[in-house]
């Protein structure tokens, strides 16, 4: 396969992980033929993909904040495509990596920042637009209100939604860019700032972060025995029962599995191998 060809099949298969990943899904990744039209069609499945991907209580938060699940990509398949998903926008971005020009800021929960030296899990939303204009958008409608602004160093790689699109980007108006799994964070902690209110109607902590490359340490399983677990039919039945659930906002939070905080940690532990491949 020569340079070309395989340069047009990571993009092809980038865009449509990307376009899934923000609501404006091709059918390219997840098929009409193997999924229902909640999967397909899917306007928010980046929720799922997150919470999967995400720290401890980042089901709990996402619950708290009456987000919805979409439990239809918890199938074999389903969870084949949301690893498949990683690596094509990891892929992607490390084959046009190169000096970050700007800064981006970001709205998130402070559950998902740490003062210090941390490890990007899911993939982190940042943006080009300003912390008043993301406000505007309703990005800050989130419990224990967070705002960081982000400083890229080289060797940082990030998946720039305007740049990679071009003209056909399909959410212009939110100038996306990704930081990705893996990578080395380091935060400091400026104090609140009461101008931007966050959905508990607390003011916002405010983290000046800098971005590094990524870094990941070796798998505690082989590959093959992390697919083994991750994609057990008997095991996702389970969780996507639990995501169902997940959904039932007026019932409390549900019961987590007791596969779950295994399946999890597996999950997470083969999209970093699969990636560290990459690098």
């Amino acid at each position: 396969m020569n340079a070309r060809v395989n340069q047009e099949i990571i993009r092809n298969e980038a865009e449509a992980a990307a376009r899934y990943y923000i609501g404006r899904p091709d059918g390219d990744l997840y098929k009409e033929k193997d999924f229902p039209a909640e999967v397909t069609n899917a306007k928010k499945a980046y929720i799922s993909i997150n919470t999967a991907m995400g720290n401890d209580t980042s089901e709990a938060d996402r619950f708290n904040e009456r987000k919805k699940q979409t439990p239809g990509l918890f199938t074999p398949l389903g969870v084949k495509n949301m690893v498949s998903l990683y690596v094509s926008i990891f892929r992607a971005a490390k084959a046009d990596s190169k000096h970050m020009g700007y800064e981006t800021v970001r709205a998130c929960r402070q559950t998902e920042v740490t003062e210090g030296t941390f490890f990007v899990g899911p993939f982190t939303s940042t943006t080009k637009l300003s912390v008043k204009e993301i406000m505007e958008l309703g990005y800050g409608n989130k419990n224990g209100l967070a705002i960081c602004r982000y400083n890229f160093h080289d060797g940082a790689i990030v998946f720039d939604m305007e740049e990679f699109f071009g003209n056909d980007y399909p959410k212009a108006e939110e100038r996306e860019v990704l930081i990705l799994p893996g990578t080395k964070l380091v935060a400091r902690c400026s104090g609140y700032d009461d101008r931007y209110l966050g959905k508990d109607n607390k003011p916002a902590l405010v983290y000046d972060i800098d971005v590094y490359e990524p870094e990941f340490i070796a798998a505690s399983r082989s590959v093959e025995e992390l697919e083994e677990i991750v994609y057990n039919e008997n095991t996702l039945r389970k969780v996507q029962q639990f995501y169902t659930a997940l959904n039932d906002f007026e019932s409390g939070f549900p019961a987590v599995p007791d596969c779950y905080p295994q399946w999890k940690a597996c999950f997470k532990e083969l999209v970093f191998s699969k990636l560290s491949e990459l690098t």
